[in-house]
């Protein structure tokens, strides 16, 4: 005949093993107080992120400014390429025709010979009246600094002639030190009465 068991032992087996159930369903519990009901959200924030990554707008837009300003001439107004056509004033129209490459001989005080850029401008004067070109000035700038270029006006430099006549073209060349590497080039041109400043800015080839 099996020993009988006390009541006072089985009573507290069952309370052990209720403790025990009672802290696994706790544990079970704390690692996913969620429940099956938000497994698919919780896989969503695990996901990988693209391979593809997008520039944000802020990147794009500082590139932008620092663009802009490196783009703009001393008057503020942006700069064209050194093929482009710009308008100074109602019915006048200027470009830079050629970009040579030289070595210029200096004989006056402050020039500097070496290499240089002789720079032709071309001006057009569709205004239905003569066009003073007297007060036109052309200045050049060359590297990430704009180091102003010396100009070696003894050594090929034409002025623009004093005027022009409506319906015809004049031409002028100026002729600047600017080293051979350097880049970029910027050319401002400026011809007086009034008439807005228009920049060029480039790489010419030498």
């Amino acid at each position: 005949m099996l020993p009988q068991v006390p009541r006072s032992r089985m009573y507290v087996a069952a309370a052990v093993a209720a403790v025990v159930l009672v802290s696994v369903a706790v544990v079970l519990i704390v690692r996913n107080p969620s429940g099956p009901a938000n497994a698919g959200s919780d896989s969503t924030v695990a996901a990988a992120p693209s391979s593809t990554a997008t520039p944000s707008k802020k990147a794009s837009s500082d590139s932008e400014s620092e663009d802009d300003e490196a783009e703009k001439g001393s008057d503020g107004n942006r700069a064209l390429g050194l093929k482009s056509v710009a308008t100074t004033s109602p019915g006048v129209t200027a470009r830079l025709a050629r970009i040579d490459s030289v070595q210029a001989t200096a004989s006056l005080p402050g020039e500097i010979g070496g290499p240089a850029l002789a720079i032709t401008v071309k001006v057009k004067n569709q205004t239905g009246k003569k066009l003073d070109l007297a007060l036109g000035v052309v200045n050049a700038y060359y590297g990430p600094e704009r180091t102003p270029a010396v100009s070696v006006a003894s050594d090929g430099e034409v002025p623009f002639p004093a005027s022009v006549a409506d319906g015809e073209s004049a031409k002028g060349v100026y002729v600047f030190q600017i080293p051979e590497q350097a880049r970029p080039v910027r050319v401002e041109l400026d011809l007086g009465n009034g008439a807005d400043v228009v920049v060029f800015k480039g790489r010419p080839q030498r």
